[in-house]
């Protein structure tokens, strides 16, 4: 066999090869919708509600715990917890919706905690701690399992105008993860998204 030929069917059965890998075993359909709905975040008693345009940032201050008040805490127990209590203003563009999630994204902000998956993880030199969310009936939100905090949208009518307004109420506090207890700055960042039904 020639030079030639050798290198012709060389490359019929490398482009066949790689032909097979390219074939498709199945198809990801994505569905969605925009809508104009647009609510403006308040802070409640303990939060700040500030940020650049188009990003609303919402600062808790959990304050100084200490780490003995942690040991008994791998329960769920929750320590230096800070109430937030969002109150949602979303004027008249929530026409035709009945609820809004707060939806967050933990591996967008600080982490998930790699002890308690529920947990937030903290920034810092503290360790053995992360930080819990509550929902307003005191249960632990799941971070790791992509939970939400949920709030109806209730229409309030004024003459000819319907407006529409939200509350969503949580609870942060540390938590410790069941690993030793050290102290030392325990901060984190959670990113969240309101989304609508």
């Amino acid at each position: 066999m020639s030079k030639l030929l050798k290198s012709i069917v060389s490359m019929a059965i490398a482009g066949a090869v790689s032909t097979s890998a390219l074939a498709a075993d199945g198809t990801i359909n994505f569905t969605g919708e925009i809508i104009a709905a647009s609510c403006k975040i308040d802070g409640g008693a303990g939060t700040t509600v500030g940020g650049e345009k188009g990003k609303q940032n919402i600062n808790v201050d959990l304050g100084k715990v200490s780490s003995d008040s942690l040991s008994g805490t791998a329960g769920g127990t929750i320590v230096g917890g800070q109430s937030i209590n969002l109150s949602l203003d979303c004027g008249g563009t929530a026409e035709g919706l009945k609820s809004v999630k707060l939806k967050f994204d933990p591996s967008s902000g600080s982490g998930i905690d790699s002890k308690k998956g529920s947990l937030l993880k903290v920034s810092g030199t503290a360790e053995g701690v992360g930080i819990g969310l509550y929902n307003g009936s005191n249960a632990l939100v799941n971070l790791g399992a992509n939970e939400t905090i949920n709030g109806d949208l209730v229409p309030n009518k004024e003459g000819d105008v319907t407006t529409y307004t939200a509350q969503l109420n949580m609870r942060a506090g540390y938590v410790a993860n069941g690993a030793p207890v050290k102290a030392g700055t325990a901060n984190g960042t959670l990113p969240f998204t309101l989304t609508y039904e």
